[in-house]
């Protein structure tokens, strides 16, 4: 059980230690099942947003994400390099570029997403409420968080 710290504004900002850990314990359970099934953790899931948005823009994954540019240069860098992914340009825009899968990064996220499903069946049994609810309310969360951000000065913005 976690202590509730007395805060003298109410506020219940140990939410945010508590979702912060909850995705370090994510990453922990389906890192697990990753390497059981022989694929590596690293950029793993990095790669599946990929999969899910294909085609996407360097800056679509910011706005998903919430990583900084040069964490998302430097992630695009090495998938590229590992072949795993690839450029093409933007017909929106002929200065940048989306990014999509190519068919060795297509087979890696193919055997990858079994050890996702596994973690989620390892989980599933354990929750108090259907997946379902939890996941309405991770996406509120999203999209709250993405606000939050898009407020901040612009000065702070990565």
């Amino acid at each position: 059980m976690i202590r509730t710290v007395a805060n003298p504004a109410g506020h219940d900002a140990h939410l945010m230690q508590s979702v912060y850990t909850a995705g370090s314990l994510v990453g922990v359970l389906v890192g697990e099942e990753l390497e059981k099934a022989g694929v590596a953790p690293e950029l793993f899931s990095f790669l599946g947003w990929i999969t899910l948005l294909q085609p996407v823009s360097p800056g679509g994954l910011a706005a998903e994400t919430g990583m900084p540019p040069t964490t998302i240069r430097d992630y695009v860098r090495r998938l590229v390099e590992r072949g795993d992914i690839r450029k093409v340009p933007n017909p929106a825009d002929g200065r940048s570029y989306h990014l999509v899968l190519t068919a060795q990064g297509r087979r890696l996220s193919d055997r990858g997403w079994p050890a996702v499903v596994a973690s989620f069946e390892r989980l599933e049994p354990l929750l108090g409420r259907p997946a379902a609810e939890y996941l309405a309310i991770v996406e509120e969360l999203r999209a709250g968080l993405r606000q939050a951000l898009a407020q901040r000065p612009a000065a702070a913005a990565h």
